[in-house]
Protein backbone atom coordinates (compact mmCIF):
# COMPACT_ATOMS: atom_id res chain seq x y z
CA UNK A 1 0.00 0.00 0.00
CA UNK A 2 2.83 2.48 0.80
CA UNK A 3 4.88 1.77 -2.33
CA UNK A 4 1.60 1.98 -4.16
CA UNK A 5 0.84 5.34 -2.59
CA UNK A 6 4.10 6.86 -3.16
CA UNK A 7 4.35 5.54 -6.65
CA UNK A 8 0.93 7.54 -7.32
CA UNK A 9 2.82 10.75 -6.15
CA UNK A 10 6.13 10.26 -8.34
CA UNK A 11 4.34 9.73 -11.65
CA UNK A 12 1.87 12.46 -10.47
CA UNK A 13 4.72 15.09 -9.40
CA UNK A 14 6.54 13.69 -11.97
CA UNK A 15 4.28 14.80 -14.72
CA UNK A 16 4.23 18.07 -13.29
CA UNK A 17 7.24 18.51 -13.03
CA UNK A 18 7.87 17.99 -16.90
CA UNK A 19 5.87 21.12 -17.62
CA UNK A 20 6.58 23.48 -14.70
CA UNK A 21 10.47 23.77 -13.45
CA UNK A 22 8.81 25.27 -9.78
CA UNK A 23 7.66 21.46 -8.96
CA UNK A 24 11.81 19.75 -9.98
CA UNK A 25 12.47 19.34 -6.28
CA UNK A 26 9.10 18.85 -5.12
CA UNK A 27 9.81 15.98 -7.55
CA UNK A 28 12.78 15.14 -6.39
CA UNK A 29 11.99 14.46 -3.28
CA UNK A 30 8.56 12.54 -3.79
CA UNK A 31 10.58 9.99 -5.84
CA UNK A 32 13.58 10.31 -3.27
CA UNK A 33 10.74 8.51 -0.98
CA UNK A 34 9.56 6.59 -3.82
CA UNK A 35 12.95 4.87 -3.99
CA UNK A 36 13.39 4.52 -0.10
CA UNK A 37 10.43 2.54 -0.08
CA UNK A 38 10.86 0.60 -2.59
CA UNK A 39 14.12 0.01 -1.93
CA UNK A 40 13.50 -0.92 1.63
CA UNK A 41 10.90 -3.29 1.10
CA UNK A 42 13.03 -5.18 -1.78
CA UNK A 43 15.83 -5.22 0.70
CA UNK A 44 13.86 -6.86 3.42
CA UNK A 45 11.47 -9.19 1.73
CA UNK A 46 14.46 -10.68 -0.74
CA UNK A 47 11.74 -10.13 -3.91
CA UNK A 48 14.75 -8.35 -5.62
CA UNK A 49 18.34 -9.04 -5.17
CA UNK A 50 19.54 -7.34 -1.87
CA UNK A 51 22.04 -5.35 -3.08
CA UNK A 52 19.33 -3.77 -5.55
CA UNK A 53 17.19 -3.01 -2.60
CA UNK A 54 20.25 -1.28 -1.23
CA UNK A 55 21.68 0.54 -4.14
CA UNK A 56 17.79 1.65 -4.55
CA UNK A 57 17.76 3.04 -0.84
CA UNK A 58 21.37 5.05 -1.56
CA UNK A 59 19.41 6.44 -4.56
CA UNK A 60 17.00 7.64 -1.99
CA UNK A 61 19.44 9.19 -0.01
CA UNK A 62 20.61 10.92 -2.94
CA UNK A 63 17.58 11.93 -4.05
CA UNK A 64 16.63 13.95 -0.95
CA UNK A 65 20.01 15.22 -0.13
CA UNK A 66 19.50 16.84 -3.69
CA UNK A 67 16.39 18.10 -2.97
CA UNK A 68 17.53 19.65 0.37
CA UNK A 69 20.68 21.16 -0.84
CA UNK A 70 19.55 22.29 -3.74
CA UNK A 71 18.07 25.71 -2.60
CA UNK A 72 20.82 26.42 -0.07
CA UNK A 73 23.08 25.94 -3.12
CA UNK A 74 21.32 27.50 -5.82
CA UNK A 75 21.09 24.52 -8.17
CA UNK A 76 19.35 25.64 -11.62
CA UNK A 77 16.19 23.12 -11.87
CA UNK A 78 17.19 21.92 -15.67
CA UNK A 79 20.03 20.61 -14.53
CA UNK A 80 18.62 18.36 -11.56
CA UNK A 81 16.02 17.59 -13.88
CA UNK A 82 17.73 15.94 -16.22
CA UNK A 83 20.53 14.37 -14.25
CA UNK A 84 17.68 12.71 -12.31
CA UNK A 85 16.02 11.46 -15.35
CA UNK A 86 19.37 10.05 -15.98
CA UNK A 87 19.87 8.14 -12.67
CA UNK A 88 16.22 7.13 -12.83
CA UNK A 89 16.68 5.67 -16.71
CA UNK A 90 19.71 3.87 -15.76
CA UNK A 91 18.07 2.30 -12.70
CA UNK A 92 15.39 1.29 -14.88
CA UNK A 93 17.71 -0.33 -16.88
CA UNK A 94 19.16 -2.19 -14.01
CA UNK A 95 15.65 -3.23 -13.12
CA UNK A 96 14.77 -4.70 -15.96
CA UNK A 97 17.67 -6.52 -16.48
CA UNK A 98 17.49 -8.36 -13.12
CA UNK A 99 13.96 -8.86 -14.47
CA UNK A 100 14.69 -9.96 -17.46
CA UNK A 101 17.53 -12.78 -15.81
CA UNK A 102 14.01 -14.07 -13.16
CA UNK A 103 12.65 -15.55 -16.10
Amino acid sequence: MLGTAAGTATITIGLAASANFDLVVAALFVRGIWWWTIGKMWAETSVMPRLFGIATMALAVIALGAAVASAPMGMPAATIWTSERLILGLWSLALAFILWRSR
